[in-house]
């Protein structure tokens, strides 16, 4: 089964192989039924119908994208290179893949709703730049290579789809046990995702009396005093 359906304004990226047709959250979904095994993804398909997908989108904030694509872009150039063959039989996981589609599907949903509510401004075109002539052809060691510099680095959490509040004040509270007071600051996430869901944790566990947060004034940084038992 090819793929022949293109991404529009009124839907996400399109996911197609032998035996599915569908949306990276269905196709999530499809791996965690069994109906589709993870050996069995086409992952250098998978990732160049969906960099192809938001190439044709029309939105002047695609580079909110960039570093999603970036690390789909540095998987595709691996597989393509075949660099680093230990690595990618041993890290290149089918799960993960699709979970980084599902991320970049939301995220595409979401710049969607928001161009087609902001479509009554008046839109700017963007300056072209000038490209300078004596520049080489980048080869596709060098791109993997730039790719792989805008490539999002784990940061010890579980995997996104994994990664829910419960599961945040746990990480968290490992932490506390040991530390007894931290700062918000210097938790190490990077993310805005991983922010929001371990600081609903933290108001959950302020609510179950389990913590404290004391702030100097608005907007500073949130100081993190554990009020439960240390780690033995």
């Amino acid at each position: 089964m090819g793929f022949t359906n293109p991404i529009n304004k009124t839907m996400g990226i399109l996911l197609s192989f032998t035996g599915f047709e569908g949306s990276p959250e269905e196709l999530k979904n499809a791996l965690r039924s069994g109906r589709v095994a993870a050996r069995e993804l086409p992952l250098l398909q998978l990732i160049e119908q969906a960099l192809a997908q938001v190439a044709d989108l029309d939105l002047p904030e695609r580079g909110a994208l960039l570093p999603i694509l970036a690390e789909l872009l540095e998987r595709k150039l691996r597989a393509i290179l075949r660099v680093d063959a230990a690595e990618v039989e041993e890290e290149e996981d089918g799960e993960e893949l699709v979970g980084l589609l599902v991320e970049l599907d939301e995220a595409v949903r979401f710049l969607l709703e928001r161009a087609s509510v902001r479509s009554s401004v008046l839109p700017v075109p963007a300056a072209s730049l000038p490209r300078d002539s004596r520049l080489a052809k980048p080869s596709l060691t060098s791109l993997r290579r730039h790719a792989a510099r805008f490539v999002r680095h784990p940061l010890g959490l579980p995997l996104q789809e994994r990664f829910g509040v419960a599961e945040a004040w746990r990480w968290l509270q490992k932490k506390l046990r040991t530390a007894r007071r931290l700062w918000f600051s210097r938790l190490g996430l990077k993310r805005w995702a991983e922010r929001t869901v371990v600081f609903m944790a933290l108001l959950e566990a302020t609510k179950n009396g389990e913590v404290t947060l004391k702030q100097k004034k608005r907007f500073a940084d949130l100081q993190i005093e554990y009020l439960g038992e240390n780690e033995d």
